[in-house]
This record gives structure tokens, sequence and C-alpha cells, in this order.
């Protein structure tokens, strides 16, 4: 015989306290329940302690529309009936947070959970009300912060939605149709960016924020039918809903043009990120994947490479250096500015931590590990496919040094050293290159060009030549800046192009502030650069010219002979000057009778020359410094380095094991004697209560044994818990305003002087935490951390400075929209 299912009516706890969310989240239940009643306006006001909703629908016209579709949860909308409701369930949310009063036509039901349990009061109001109008107060008068949040996620979730909705007097919806759009169908509205997460909007309501590597950039899509969700709205049916697909397949290819797809030379983070994906779940593009597109960022500098080109070139010929198929993985954001020095002097092969990130990974061994499955699907991939593949009996899964070893080996070297150690032709190109240098330093630092001197102001850094086994150039911030001399050497074969990047070192030396050994580059340092390379490039131009005349007229004061490409480039300017003087212009180069070129031309080589005894006991003088501080030590044995590496991993890939081995049995331990004190604790609830052990729900074992905890042995102590049990089973004691308070929201039947307090304190703490530099520019009037935080996360985003980039974007489109 068939029997239908029945529902027991503990499923309405579930419905209402399960779905509970966040205010703000409960709140936009009710404005789509507005607009599936064929609302056009819906004002929504809220305060600390209650709020009000009210709009111009359908509302409940009839008692027996108020019995199906108000006192019965379920009931299911019919097709076309409803924009965003299904089957009747999102009005218990707010149930959980507020005692309501609705009122629609000439009917009003009360709701309180707290004292009325799961029943509704219903009784006719003299004065009919049209649409639906809710008022509530909330169970926990909210605090500013909590105030604050709520509006604010409601602003962010219901930007779309169809009808006007109001917030506090406030207008808070857009029309999408007024935007400026990549795509615009049947389907819905469609914008791509390089970088960001994708928000993605059911007809108007925000769902959730796809991050970027799942498309390979950012955006925007609003949907104008409804897209197929899970019941709390959370998730998108992708698979079985055919709105979606339509939605994916159009904006995939938005996705991938804007991501850089169709430019090889510049790809964003999302890209590459959805690449390494990629690679590890199956792609129809895999092998061309890992062949050609950047998944791996190695030091220094955080150069990008594809899989195949950090494992057959980096990983086996590197800086110069042969790396024997081996590489280390920096895995903590603080190692980076020691990794980088360590990297440019060609030791190892570093991998960035954000290449973990990219994966999906959390350590070295793991990364170990991926290789080795990307390797494995390349082969199946090529297999199953039938495609050719050369090198594919090649692959190998490099061998990992550990770098931590290598941290407490490694030592950076650097030394200043005199001019002299260099040959004849190459000391005459840099000693009048170092004149140059350093008085572009002092224009770069703020100086100026004074007439009869050579600069003032500015910091008047001396240039030296110098050797490091890591460094192409470094400075203490205030003295003095070095050049390594494999950076200077090339100036007796390519005097131009060593020149210019000599400069550039010179630029990037100064924009450190300060220092340069025992910092990084961080975005401050790289916008500074950024704004000097630009700000300075005349002067870094006219220097260069100068330099060139000066290391010429060096050569025309020896007796040589004018050949070269420096006396090419003099030559090539000098005539681009007279062509420019023929036709009556300026020659647009620096003047002979130009004080600093003046100046240049009457400071000799061999004026320098004459400086180098005194230079050389101050060269002295830091070099011992640079030995104090431990700067110049002897190089480690490289071999011995690669066997302590070995043995390091090996101990700590033993050392995992037993503690995984360790933690699995003590668990096992510990599960079955917390089981076995379980059922004995159970067995005495149910003594107590007169029912059997299986009759205990699991929420009211759970309750008992935080509250109450058996003290088996003391039997006065025993009688006075058993009071307490039965009375919070039945609800007969002072203590408890209802019965079961294990089926009520957490802490709500404890003294309310106590939770105010435990909540103030809880407040001042987290007022106490400081919002990020990061953050600050984003930040609104009265908003604090918690308040941010909670935001992202009620809009679906891990990354709180993504979140605050993307609000601020809207809110900038927002204003351009009105302009």
């Amino acid at each position: 015989m068939l029997r239908p299912f029945e529902l027991d009516p503990q499923i309405i706890h579930h419905i209402i306290y399960s779905q509970a969310g966040s205010i703000g989240k409960a709140l936009i239940e009710l404005l789509m329940n507005s607009i599936d009643a064929q609302a056009t306006t819906v004002a929504l006001t809220m305060d600390g302690k209650g709020f009000t909703c009210s709009d111009d629908g359908a509302g409940f016209a009839t008692r027996e529309d108020v019995l199906r579709y108000f006192g019965r949860f379920g009931t299911p909308h019919e097709e076309g009936d409803a924009t965003y409701g299904r089957f009747r369930l999102g009005r218990g949310q707010i149930m959980a947070h507020a005692s309501t009063i609705w009122r629609s036509h000439g009917w009003q039901m009360t709701v309180d959970t707290r004292e009325m349990g799961y029943a509704y009061d219903l009784e006719d109001i003299s004065e009919p009300v049209a649409g639906c109008q809710i008022t509530g107060s909330w169970y926990e008068p909210l605090t500013e912060q909590e105030r604050l949040a709520a509006i604010q996620e409601v602003r962010d979730l219901v930007r779309y939605t169809p009808i006007e909705i109001i917030l506090n007097g406030k207008l808070i919806t857009r029309n999408p149709a007024l935007e400026k759009w990549d795509h615009v169908d049947d389907f819905g509205y469609y914008r791509a960016k390089e970088e960001g997460a994708v928000a993605i909007y059911n007809q108007g309501v925000l769902v959730r924020h796809d991050p970027g590597h799942v498309w390979g950039a950012g955006g925007l899509i609003v949907s104008k039918r409804a897209i197929g969700l899970n019941v709390s709205r959370t998730e998108i049916l992708r698979k079985t809903d055919p709105v979606w697909k339509h939605i994916a397949k159009v904006f995939a290819p938005l996705a991938a043009r804007a991501s850089g797809n169709s430019n090889a030379q510049r790809k964003t983070e999302a890209y590459r990120e959805r690449c390494a994906r990629a690679l590890l779940s199956g792609d129809p593009e895999l092998h061309r994947i890992y062949d050609k597109e950047p998944v791996v960022t190695i030091l220094p500098g955080k150069k990008h490479y594809s899989m195949n080109e950090f494992l057959r070139q980096h990983c086996n010929y590197h800086k110069g250096v042969v790396q024997n198929n081996r590489f280390a993985v920096v895995e903590n954001e603080r190692d980076i500015p020691q990794a980088e020095a360590m990297a440019a002097s060609g030791m190892a092969v570093f991998v960035h931590p954000i290449t973990l990130s990219r994966f999906g990974l959390y350590n070295a061994l793991d990364f170990v590990e991926v290789i080795g499955r990307i390797q494995d699907n390349l082969r199946d991939h090529v297999s199953t496919n039938d495609i050719q593949y050369w090198g594919l009996s090649t692959l190998s899964v490099p061998a990992l040094l550990s770098f931590d070893v290598l941290k407490k080996a490694f030592k950076s070297r650097i030394a200043l050293a005199p001019d002299n150690t260099l040959d004849k032709e190459t000391r005459r190109a840099w000693v009048a290159l170092k004149w140059c240098l350093e008085q572009y330093a002092a224009i770069c630092t703020g100086g100026e060009f004074w007439y009869g001197r050579r600069t003032r102001g500015g910091i008047r850094f001396r240039v030296f030549l110098g050797d490091s086994n890591t460094a192409e150039a470094w400075t203490d911030g205030s003295a003095y800046i070095a050049i390594d001399r494999k950076q200077v050497l090339p100036l007796k074969t390519k005097p131009l192009e060593t020149a210019m990047k000599i400069f550039s070192l010179v630029e990037h030396e100064i924009s450190h502030q300060g220092d340069s050994l025992s910092c990084g580059h961080d975005e401050a340092f790289y916008q500074r650069f950024h704004d000097l390379v630009l700000e300075q490039a005349a002067v870094r131009q006219k220097f260069l010219y100068i330099w060139l005349k000066k290391y010429t007229s060096s050569m025309e004061n020896a007796g040589k002979r004018p050949s070269g490409v420096a006396w090419r480039e003099r030559l090539l300017q000098e005539r681009m000057g007279n062509g420019r003087v023929k036709n009556g212009l300026d020659s647009g180069l620096v003047a002979v009778d130009d004080a600093m070129m003046r100046l240049a031309l009457e400071s000799r080589n061999e004026d320098i020359r004459q400086q180098d005894s005194r230079l050389q006991d101050w060269i002295e003088a830091e070099n011992n410094r640079l030995i104090e501080a431990g700067l110049c030590p002897l190089p480690p044995e490289w071999e011995t380095l690669v066997r302590d590496s070995e043995k390091q991993l090996a101990e700590d890939r033993d050392r995992t094991r037993a503690r995984d081995m360790e933690d699995r049995l003590a668990d096992e331990h510990w599960g079955e004697m917390i089981a076995q004190d379980d059922a004995r604790d159970r067995q005495w609830y149910a003594e107590v209560l007169g029912i059997l052990p299986e009759e205990l729900p699991d929420a009211a074992f759970d309750w008992y044994q935080s509250v109450v905890a058996p003290h088996y042995g003391d039997p006065e102590l025993m009688a006075e818990r058993e009071d307490f049990i039965r009375s919070a089973w039945h609800g007969n004691s002072y203590r408890f305003q209802t019965p079961k308070p294990w089926e009520h929201t957490q802490d709500e039947e404890w003294d309310p002087w106590v939770r105010e307090q435990e909540d103030a304190a809880m407040a001042k703490a987290e007022e106490a935490k400081r919002i990020p530099e990061d953050w600050v520019p984003y930040v609104q009037n009265g908003e604090t951390r918690w308040t941010i935080e909670h935001n992202a996360a009620a809009a679906g985003f891990l990354d709180v400075l993504e979140y605050l980039e993307w609000r601020d974007d809207t809110l900038q489109d927002a204003t351009k929209e009105r302009v």
C-alpha cells in the first residue's frame, strides 16, 4: 500500500533557523517576496530596534491566501507567478531575528517564535492595508556596527532589482538597461574586466562572486531570466540549469578577451590561476597550456613561465648555473627579500609563494606532488586525444631543495672595489660615467642645476664599483651607491646600452629611499620607481649626452683615433643638431657653454685619479664595516648544502608521517573513550527524564553536556542536576522562559545583562583592530573593520580588499551614469 511521506513539526524549526544567515539576507528575502507580489516600490526603514518594510504589491488578499501561503511553509509557486520564489520558505529567515507583525488588506499576522513557539496569531483589522506591511522588533538590539553592516549588505545584494527599493529614504537600485555593457541578450547583461571576481546577479539580486580564476577574468553578470539556484540561493545549479548554461557560454569568450588571451605579452593573475587549475582538472588545450601559459612564478622579479619552461629550462640551467633538475619553494611572503638575493646569485631556482596560491596549495611538498599529477594528466591527455607531443618520454619530477637549509647557509656577499681594478678602457668609460651618475643622483633626490656648480641640494651620493654575488647594485641610502662589476664590464664593448642600464640601476637604488640591502620590492617601491623614471627622463638624456661628450673627449685627449659605438652615437646626435640648426631650430642638444657640460669637460679623468688615494681609505673602511656586519662571508660548499637539504626534507617527511600516525591513533583512542562516555551520559539523562536513550534528541544531549556535565560520585550534586535537567525539559523553572532551550537560538535564555556585557566587550575588542592601510582609501564614514569584513563575506568575497575595490568601481560607475 502506498503511503505519503510526512513532515514532522520540528521541520519548521529547521526551516526558520537553519536558513537564517545574516539580518541583511533575511531582509532581502522580504524584498524578493515583494517583487514576486508584483510590487513596483518597496520602502524599507531600519534602525537598531527594528524595521518596517512596506510595498504596493498584491499582498494576502483573502483569508485562504493567508492560510495557504503564509501559514504553510513549502507551498510551491506555479510556473511564471514568481520571479524569485520557489517553495515559499524565505520569509522564515526574518523570524529567527525578530518578532514580526504582518499587515495586508484586512489581515494581521503576529509571529514571535520565542514567546509563541512555531505558531502565528491571525486576526482581522478594521483599516485595510494595501500591499503588505511588515514591522519587526529585533530579538537582540543591533549595535551601530551591526546596523551599518546590514544596511550595506542590503545595498550590495539588491543593486539591480527590477523595482524601486528605498532604504531609509534613499533609492538604492539601478536600472541595468541604462548602463554600458560588453554584451546584452535576452538572457542577461554582461561586462568583463581584466582582474577581480565575477559578480553574478540573479534578476538583480546578488547570488555570489565567482573567483577570478574560474573565468580567468573579473566582471559582472545580471540575468534577465531566473537562474537555477539551491534552496539557500547561494549556489548556481551550473550543470542542470539551461539559463545558466547559456549565460556561461556567452560570458566565457568575453572573459577570455578581457583577460588578455589575445595579448601574449600581458596575462592577468586571474588568467594565470585559471590556467594552473586547468592543468589539474583537465582541459581540451592541456598540452598547449603546459607548454605556453605562464603558471609558475620564480624569483627574482616575479617572472612568469609555463610549466614546461620551468621544468625543462630553469630546473636544469638557471642564471648561468647548472641546477641538475632541482628547485626550492619559498612558502612565506616574509622570506621573499632574502629569497630574491639568493635567487640573484644563481645558487638555485626559487619558486615564488604566489605559485602555491595559484594552484591552491600550502607547502612545497604539495607542489612537487602537483607536478607529478600534471605530468600524469598530460600523458593521459596526449594518449587519449592522439596528439603528437615531443618530449613526453623525458618528463620527470625535479628534486626539491629545502629552502630553510639554503636560507641558513646562504650569505649575501658585497664589497666595494677601487676603480684601478678595471682595465684601462673600461675604466675610462666608467670614470666618465661616475661623474654624471653622481650629479644625476643629486637631481633625482630633490637637487637642482646651479650655475657655476655641479648641482645644489639633493643627496650627495658617491658612486663606486662593487663586487656582489646577489645584487646588481646597492646603496646605504645616504652616502654611496655601488654598481656591481658585472654590470660595468660591458662598457668596453657595449658602452651605450650598458650606460643606459646603469642609469636605470641608479634610479632603482634611489627609489628604495634607504638601505636597499634589507628591503624588498613592494608596491610603493614600484610606484616610486615608475614616477622617478618618467619625471627624470629628460634629465637622464641630458647626462647621457654629457657622458658621451666626456668619454669621447677623454679618448681625444689620450690621442686615440675617433672610433667605436660611443663616437658614432655622439656624431649622430651632433649631425641631428646641425640639421635642426639649418632648419631654423635650436640644436636640441646640451650646448658646449652649458654650465654642467663645461664642468664635465673640465673634470678630467686625471682629477679623478688624484682622488683615488683618498677614496681608497674610505673604501677599505666601508669594506671592514661590511665584513663586521657579516656581508662578506665565504661562499658555502654547494655539494654539502645539497646533501643537507635532501637530508632535511627526508626528516621533514618522516616527522610528518609519524605525526599523522600519532594523530590518527590518538583520534581513534579518544574517539572510543568519548563514545563510551557519551553513551553512559545519554543513558543517565534518559533515566532522569523517564525516556529511552534513543528518544533524547542530539541537540538536547549536546546542550545538556555543555551546561550540566554529570558529576558521578556526588549524590547531592547529582540530585541538583537531575532537577535542572527536568526543569529544562519541561520549562517549569525560573531559569527558562520556554521548555527545551536547545530548540532556540544560542544563549537566549540567559541573563540579558550578562549578554550585554559580553557583547560590549566583544565590540570593544573588535573596534581595537586597526583598519589595514590598503583599505583606507575605500572606507566610508562610520565603517569599522568589523562592518567591512562582514559586508565582504555577505557579498561572497574571501578577500576584503577585492570587495572594497569592487564596491568602489560600482560607485564610480554610478557617478559616471549620473553625470
